[in-house]
């Protein structure tokens, strides 16, 4: 069965990089997977799903009037069974685009959208459109189902996030190596935070309580991610007097970060499932997280987790409490439980849970289903 997913210019974000981890898995249920991206330009993470088996192509979207049409050929040439939505621009018309070339479509809401007056109900309606025309719709943690049903009135189905399981806790040598390779002391407690830098992201509030007298003075910060052209997050640090304190990793990957690190941070304003957070957790790291939706949904049943406003004061003293609690467990050697963290994001569950929708949407249109894995 041919899975076209689709979806705008490829970074390094959550849609993309499950799909890496992912690649090997959809053969076991007969999936062969390919990869459009819709935007100016393909994207910097295009040969990373090249390289693990993905045919990835592009189209532009501009002129937008004439991409339904385009994707229609493209869809009925390329012979797709199902079509895979992952972005929320232009997702109805490529929708009823990919449904009139003979697709089954299944729709992923990777966030919690918050819009409102007229184009919130204009999305209400485009989404009760395709939901009646046999487009599943399916959201990745259960605050985001829940913003889907109370905001849109769309029911969805749930499919949480996974994660790629290269991330474990490390070694005490491995986590040596790390903070050597970073030049951090041993006495420096470092927090980490992985993200693009984004007015959702609010890193600023990270910087803003190391600057607060509550913040342990020994606290350093990894910041993984790419910056705004303008660095204004670098510049706020300098203002702030804490840019001594803080390294701009940029776009990397994040296990060195992640080792080296003694607590993950993620003050964002929302989140669909973080991800960038689970990764952290997998690592074995306590993680401090605004109380916001989204993020919430991680805290269900993990101790591991500490939720809290982003105020500077309140900030600063989780993070301290927190990231001197897990220095003193890596001194001791005593790691971290991850077991609940693997279970539940297991990246074969995940693409099980979507072998299975794949292969019900399909056959409800009277078409070939996805063989049980072998």
């Amino acid at each position: 069965m041919r899975v076209l997913h689709v979806l705008n210019e490829l970074r390094a974000s959550g849609a993309e990089v499950m799909l890496r981890s992912a690649a090997a898995e959809w053969t076991k249920y007969g999936v062969e997977a390919h990869v459009l991206a819709v935007a100016p330009t393909v994207g910097a993470f295009a040969d990373e799903l090249r390289q693990v088996g993905y045919g990835v192509a592009h189209e532009l979207d501009d002129p937008l009037w004439r991409l339904p049409a385009r994707f229609r050929h493209r869809v009925g040439t390329g012979r797709y069974d199902v079509v895979h939505l992952h972005a929320e621009r232009g997702s109805f018309w490529l929708g009823l685009a990919a449904l009139s070339a003979g697709a089954a479509v299944v729709r992923t809401v990777h966030s919690a959208f918050g819009f409102r007056g007229f184009l919130r109900v204009r999305r209400a309606v485009q989404r009760g459109v395709l939901r009646a025309a046999g487009v599943v719709h399916v959201c990745v943690g259960p605050g985001v189902a829940a913003n889907e049903r109370g905001t849109f009135g769309n029911p969805a189905e749930v499919v949480e996030n996974w994660y790629d399981e290269m991330f474990v806790p490390p070694t005490l040598h491995q986590r040596a190596l790390a903070r050597a390779a970073l030049g951090l002391a041993d006495g420096d407690l470092v927090a980490v935070s992985v993200g693009n830098c984004a007015p959702v992201k609010r890193h600023e509030a990270v910087l803003e309580a190391m600057a607060h007298p509550e913040c342990p003075p020994s606290l350093v910060y990894l910041h993984v991610g790419e910056e705004v052209v303008a660095r204004t997050e670098r510049r706020l640090s300098e203002q702030l007097g804490v840019a001594d304190r803080v390294r701009f990793l940029g776009q990397t990957h994040p296990l060195a970060a992640l080792q080296a690190a003694d607590v993950f941070v993620m003050p964002s304003a929302h989140e669909g499932l973080s991800i960038a957070a689970v990764e952290g957790l997998a690592t074995g790291l306590p993680a401090v997280l605004a109380d916001t939706p989204g993020l919430r949904d991680l805290a269900e049943g993990n101790s591991a987790v500490t939720l809290t406003d982003v105020t500077p004061e309140r900030f600063a003293k989780a993070i301290g409490k927190v990231a001197v609690s897990s220095a003193e467990r890596h001194r001791d050697g005593v790691p971290r439980d991850v077991d609940a963290v693997r279970n539940r994001f297991a990246m074969q569950r995940g693409v099980a849970q979507y072998a299975e929708i794949y292969q019900r949407t399909r056959g409800s249109q009277g078409r070939g289903n996805i063989p049980l894995p072998l």
